[in-house]
């Protein structure tokens, strides 16, 4: 399955992401600061797939029930260090579905990288000023595959 394809499933489809069923619920249309698209899909189990169409990139995140500060540009998650590695700001310019964000809503995100590749997210919600934690892992289309009813 291709992000193309990904990105055009009806609410309600589900994919398989790591032979793990991801069940889209809602999307998200951001527009980052530098006119760069991002799009994250939501299902019901506090995941978010986040996917930039031009830069073909897709990280599967889960939502952190814990608090996660930064410190010095690194981030402690069970015993775990991440290093920052990028940052953007951007709107939410569509809204569809079930999604955890509000059409208008302007986020700053922060991204801490593990040595072995895994992802802190953290979200701020410069409307509300909610501050969420995502850990997450890169995935190739090939760790993607759409699941048949």
């Amino acid at each position: 399955m291709n992000i193309t394809s990904l990105l055009s499933l009806e609410i309600g489809a589900s994919v398989s992401i790591f032979n793990d069923p991801f069940t889209y619920l809602g999307r998200s249309d951001i527009t980052l600061d530098g006119d760069k698209k991002l799009v994250w899909f939501f299902d019901d189990s506090e995941r978010m797939l986040s996917i930039v169409p031009d830069d073909e990139e897709l990280v599967l995140f889960r939502l952190i029930d814990e608090e996660v500060e930064p410190d010095d540009e690194m981030v402690l998650y069970q015993n775990k260090e991440y290093e920052f590695s990028y940052e953007d700001a951007g709107a939410v310019t569509g809204v569809d579905g079930d999604a955890e964000t509000e059409e208008g809503d302007r986020y700053l995100f922060s991204d801490y990288e593990s040595q072995d590749g895994r992802l802190i997210r953290l979200l701020s919600n410069e409307n509300t000023g909610e501050v969420s934690a995502y850990v997450g892992q890169v995935v190739s289309e090939d760790d993607l595959s759409e699941i048949e009813i």
